[in-house]
C-alpha cells in the first residue's frame, strides 16, 4: 500500500522499502549518528524489517532512486512501535516525517503505537515532540533505553478509521 501527498516540490509517496533502499537508508543512518548514536547491527535489522514488511520509505513519485526518509516499525497485534524514523535534513519541513508517522499508525490497525525519543530541550527533541504530538501521540513516561534517557509517547487508537489528517 502506498500513501501520497502533494507538496510544492512534487508528489511524495510512502511505500514499503525494498532491498534497493538499503544503501541510501544506511547513508541516512550514518548522517543520523549525531542524533541517534551508533547503531550496531543496523544493516542486519534493516534487512530483516524489509523482509518482514515493517520498513517504509518516502520518495518522490515516479523516482524509485529518490530517497527522502524512512521508518521502521515493530511490535505485535497488541501494540506497535515506531523503532526508527528519520528524514534527510535537506528534505525536512515538507511533511515527510508526519507522513511516515501516519503510515506507521495506519498499518498498526487498532493497536496502540509507542515511540521513544529525545527528552531534553535540544532542537531535535523539540522537533520530535512537535511531530509526534501533531500525530496524536501523548508523552507517557521517561524511560532508560540502552543507557539513554528517552521520552516515551503513545497513541491509543480507538478505531481503525481514526482521522489521521489533523
Amino acid at each position: 500500500m502506498t500513501d501520497m501527498e502533494n507538496t510544492p516540490d512534487g508528489e511524495i509517496v510512502i511505500d514499503l522499502a525494498t532491498a534497493g533502499d538499503v544503501v541510501p537508508w544506511l547513508a541516512l543512518a550514518e548522517r543520523m549518528t549525531v542524533l541517534f548514536g551508533t547503531m550496531p547491527g543496523f544493516e542486519m535489522i534493516l534487512n530483516r524489517k524489509i523482509l518482514q514488511r515493517q520498513a517504509y520509505c518516502a520518495r518522490w513519485r515516479g523516482s524509485a532512486a529518490s530517497f527522502l526518509g524512512a521508518a521502521l516499525v515493530g511490535g505485535n497485534s497488541d501494540f506497535r512501535w515506531i523503532r526508527w524514523l528519520a528524514v534527510l535534513p535537506e528534505h525536512r519541513h515538507k511533511g515527510i516525517g508526519k507522513m511516515l508517522v501516519q503510515k506507521a499508525v495506519t498499518v498498526s490497525g487498532t493497536a496502540p503505537v509507542y515511540v521513544d525519543t529525545f527528552c531534553d530541550d535540544s532542537a531535535a527533541a523539540t522537533a520530535a515532540r512537535r511531530l509526534y504530538e501533531s500525530c496524536g501521540f501523548c508523552p507517557t513516561e521517561i524511560v532508560s533505553v540502552d543507557g539513554l534517557v528517552r521520552q516515551r509517547y503513545s497513541r491509543q487508537r480507538r478505531c481503525a478509521d481514526d482521522d489521521l489528517s489533523t
